[in-house]
């Protein structure tokens, strides 16, 4: 278990008995003023103010087709809780629970408890939570422990954290085992007016206990962190740098035991990064400039995913000319630093974004970036078969992209008292890294166009839409599959209380053998409020999935009670007096 220590910094002011006698009169003037401001504050503040909510999903599902189908019965059960005191602590509080197990195991599961209770300037983490150092050491991975944020106002910022990385996975059906992680660490910064200066350690390591000997995976250990300053040299001018550096012990032992800041037995290796930038704001726009270099390997176990190996030299450029956001940044990358690979990439790198409004109904936007970076994507099959929000948790696919292009249009046709309408149009090229670990779009190149109208009439709170979407998945080896999917909402309000839709989609997917199936998706919502804080809704869906081998139908219902609340306590001469809506 790790072992914490104490840094305690002890100031020593040796002055002249006259200005030493100055300086404690105007610090207890300037203490006593901030106090009095502070209990003036707290005195008219409410005593007490919470707000909440609470929801619950029981979930139906039947296919007559397939008895060996998963438990029918699913429930998804979710709440909140805000408490404020004289408005200078906040505690709130969130939890989440189901009775499906979404993959037997997994080390992040969807059953969690968070809570952040703050004073002023100092909160802390309880549960699950997650922090963000710096890209080369914690980089938003999610910990279940404890943390605290301190952010007084002399421009100091000091975080820390501890907790669960990754929960322990034996490997049973078919997924990769992993020991249990623990790790935490602290991030120092400071934000004056003329420079910014941060320093963070993060630490993480396996639990090789946690595991039988017998398991084929080693356990790891990593240190990682960061030094960045930021200053700025002349009125507009601004330059920054942070290094970063990671320690990985890709193995340290079966039955290891103890804590060490970096255990040294096993296979260490010490990996850089930095990253330096300049930037100028000018009457007509802002302008830049980044160098970025990553070892190859560079690994943290703070963050899920990263890209290494590489050096750019880039250039960047922003403004706004009347309407028009543009944004420009160019440069040059290259792989292979340390001359281990075959062969060695160098390209021009790029990426670019113009936006404008043209008039009062028309809004245009295009994209374009051969940069590297990671997206989530839903498989569209997926995405029509789809009867609740709760279907697809946890279905993680992870891609690395290495060029993207967007164009995106808007044209209000209509827009007043009693109607509203539009379109949308959209296009979208993405191209994904030929070589990865984590999905099944390595490789490929992913077209999409959509076209979308909406049409509401306000008075009597219908609206109504229609969407066309094409999307092509060009795989390796001249292989592709294609979905054509048409859309219909109709939504409308009875008696302001009183919510109904429905929803109809239907999908056709074909790939280079021919018809793959035909998907017809219908939904029918509707939802009750009563008591003002009180919302029912039920859902029903009918999914007629026809393919190459067979003809599958699922019926599923959802019913859905969520419940919202908020109450204020204060005290005026004396007494107490709740003002609340529950």
């Amino acid at each position: 278990m790790a072992q914490q220590k104490t840094l305690r910094y002890k100031i020593d002011v040796r002055e002249q008995r006259v200005r030493g006698v100055a300086f404690l009169l105007g610090a207890l003037f300037f203490t006593c003023t901030v106090v009095a401001q502070d209990i003036e504050a707290i005195a008219k503040a409410p005593v007490l103010t919470l707000n909440g909510g609470l929801s619950l999903s029981q979930i139906a599902t039947f296919t007559p087709s397939d008895t060996t189908a998963q438990d029918p019965y699913a429930m998804y059960l979710a709440g909140n809780l805000n408490l404020s005191f004289f408005g200078v602590v906040q505690i709130p509080l969130s939890f989440a629970y189901t009775n499906r197990q979404l993959s037997k195991e997994v080390s992040l599961p969807f059953n969690r408890f968070s809570m952040a209770p703050s004073y002023k300037w100092i909160k802390v983490y309880a549960g699950y939570a997650s922090m963000q150092f710096s890209p080369y050491s914690l980089a938003g991975h999610e910990i279940f422990g404890g943390g605290v944020e301190l952010t007084p106002d002399n421009g100091f910022k000091i975080s820390a954290i501890y907790g669960r990385l990754k929960k322990a996975v034996s490997g049973e059906d078919g997924l990769d085992p992993s020991y249990q992680r623990m790790g935490g660490g602290f991030k120092v910064e400071y934000a004056g007016k003329q420079f910014d200066v941060g320093v963070n350690i993060f630490k993480a390591q396996d639990l090789s206990t946690s595991l039988p000997d017998s398991m084929a995976v080693a356990p790891q250990d990593n240190l990682s962190g960061t030094i960045s300053a930021a200053i700025n040299f002349i009125k507009n001018i601004r330059f920054g740098a942070e290094y970063g550096f990671s320690a990985l012990n890709q193995n340290i032992g079966k039955g290891h035991h103890g804590f060490r800041l970096l255990e040294t037995d096993g296979n260490v290796a010490m990996y850089h990064a930095v990253k330096t930038n300049l930037t100028y704001t000018s009457p007509v726009g802002v302008i830049g400039a980044t160098y970025e270099r990553i070892d190859p390997n560079y690994i943290t176990l703070g963050a899920y995913y990263m890209t290494n190996d590489y050096e750019n030299i880039t250039a960047n450029y922003s403004t706004t000319i009347k309407n028009v956001n543009i944004a420009v940044d160019g440069g040059y990358q290259h792989d292979n630093l340390n001359g281990q690979k075959t062969n060695t990439t160098s390209r021009m790198i790029f990426s670019g974004n113009v936006s404008a409004n043209i008039g009062k109904k028309l809004t245009l936007s295009a994209n374009l970036s051969n940069v590297q970076s990671y997206v989530y994507i839903n498989d569209i099959y997926d995405r029509v078969t789809q009867t609740n929000e709760f279907q697809n948790l946890d279905t993680l696919n992870v891609t690395q992209l290495n060029y993207t292009t967007s164009l995106d249009a808007a044209y209000l046709l209509q827009s007043d008292k009693e109607r509203r309408q539009g379109f949308n149009v959209g296009f979208m090229f993405q191209k994904s890294a030929e070589q990865q670990d984590f999905t099944g779009y390595s490789g490929n190149d992913i077209y999409n166009g959509s076209l979308a109208y909406q049409y509401a009439i306000i008075p009597a709170k219908f609206n109504a839409s229609a969407s066309v979407n094409y999307n092509h998945n060009r795989m390796p080896d001249d292989l592709y599959i294609r979905a054509m999917t048409y859309n219909v909402s109709l939504q409308k309000v009875f008696f302001e209380t009183l919510r109904t839709a429905f929803t109809g989609t239907y999908s056709n997917m074909a790939n280079n053998s021919g018809n793959l199936s035909d998907v017809f998706n219908l939904r029918l919502t509707g939802g009750y409020v009563f008591f003002k804080n009180h919302n029912l809704s039920l859902n029903v869906a009918m999914i007629h999935s026809a393919g190459q081998r067979a003809t599958r139908v699922q019926y599923s219902a959802n019913l859905a009670y969520s419940y919202v609340f908020n109450a204020v306590v204060t005290r005026k001469d004396k007494k107490m007096k709740l003002e609340a809506d529950f």
